[in-house]
């Protein structure tokens, strides 16, 4: 199958992006070809992928309006028909299947207020796009069933037949339990100490993700008995951050610290799905989330804990009352969240629009 993957661009940095890699892998794994729409790119990233990337040169135009112009040009001059199947991951109609992690008007009513005028000009934009994208788009997959919930709130024309809810997948050849000589290696590296409960921020948006709150419920805690590990961005902009709070900076791998840790902690306050949830459980670590997550939707109470409200005081009440134990084998398995049975369910989409 000749296979088109849209996304604004080639690199190893956030959810989507480990997604659009776990599709790559997935359909070159499943003997397809594979090819790449974008306009930023990794060179190093792009030299490991056995695909064809096709890069749009838009270094002579400024900042935001490099997407625009590439989502306009994907609009005016991409042919889905020159393609078995293809999947657009940024708000385009040009594909078969547009991937919807979260709507954007659902982000811009838990910011908090802001009237300057260029962010309201890029979010009238980034509307824009998604509508038209919504509207023109023949099948809407939504990684969440609270995604779809939101893209017929803010957009109730949208034809709800179009819409179909697919989990992202976690690529289990690189998220997988270690070894209990590796594990060892890690909790030493990182000097994690088995008799203290730690818990695992992987983040990269801290605000959205709970970071503040966090912060202020493990000054709550016994430094003693609870620390709070952070991986991904870096912690600008937060001060006094606890003595049992530790930024780890980039780790290209995590499934030593997943094993390594007690739990892994998501108290955003909006999370369209939350791969780190599913990465975590695969490598037997429960986690904490909110319901805003919307890998809740598929969490049992031995997986997972599931706040309600993500107040500094709930938060240190719930770890405080955490109790050390392993997730068993089967969640993906369970819930379909495998690449290949991901990649043979997009296959199947293209069989709607016949």
């Amino acid at each position: 199958m000749k296979v088109a993957i849209i996304h604004n661009q080639l690199r190893s940095s956030g959810g989507m992006e480990a997604y659009m890699l776990a599709l790559i892998n997935g359909f070159l794994a499943a003997g397809d070809e594979v090819h790449i729409f974008t306009y930023d790119v990794d060179r190093r990233l792009m030299a490991r992928l056995n695909c064809t990337v096709h890069r749009s040169h838009l270094f002579f135009i400024p900042g935001r309006w490099k997407k625009y112009y590439f989502l306009s040009w994907l609009n005016k001059k991409f042919n889905r028909n020159g393609y078995d199947l293809s999947l657009a991951l940024t708000r385009t109609a040009a594909a078969h299947v547009a991937v919807v992690g979260g709507v954007h008007p659902a982000s811009v009513a838990l910011r908090e207020k802001n009237g300057h005028l260029f962010r309201r000009f890029h979010d009238w934009m980034e509307i824009h796009f998604e509508r038209y994208m919504f509207a023109d788009t023949p099948t809407i997959l939504a990684h969440s069933k609270g995604i779809a919930g939101e893209i017929t709130t803010y957009y109730p024309d949208v034809d709800t037949n179009k819409i179909v809810v697919r989990y992202p997948p976690v690529d289990t050849d690189f998220f997988a339990p270690v070894t209990a000589n590796t594990l060892q290696k890690v909790r030493t590296k990182y000097h994690i100490d088995p008799a203290r409960m730690t818990l695992l921020f992987p983040s990269k948006g801290h605000r959205r993700k709970g970071l503040k709150e966090l912060l202020a419920a493990f000054s709550l805690l016994d430094h003693n008995d609870y620390e709070l590990l952070i991986v991904g961005e870096k912690l600008r902009g937060f001060q006094n951050i606890p003595a049992n709070v530790r930024y780890l900076g980039y780790v290209d791998n995590l499934s030593g610290l997943y094993c390594a840790v007690d739990y892994t902690v998501l108290p955003s306050r909006y999370e369209p799905f939350g791969l780190a949830v599913v990465e975590s459980l695969h490598c037997g670590t429960p986690v904490l989330v909110s319901l805003q997550v919307g890998a809740s939707e598929i969490l049992s109470p031995a997986e997972g804990v599931v706040l309600e409200n993500i107040t500094a005081d709930t938060l240190a009440e719930t770890i405080s009352r955490l109790k050390k134990n392993r997730v068993g084998s089967g969640f993906v398995h369970r819930h379909g969240l495998s690449v290949p049975r991901h990649i043979a369910d997009l296959k199947a989409l293209i069989h709607r629009q016949e």
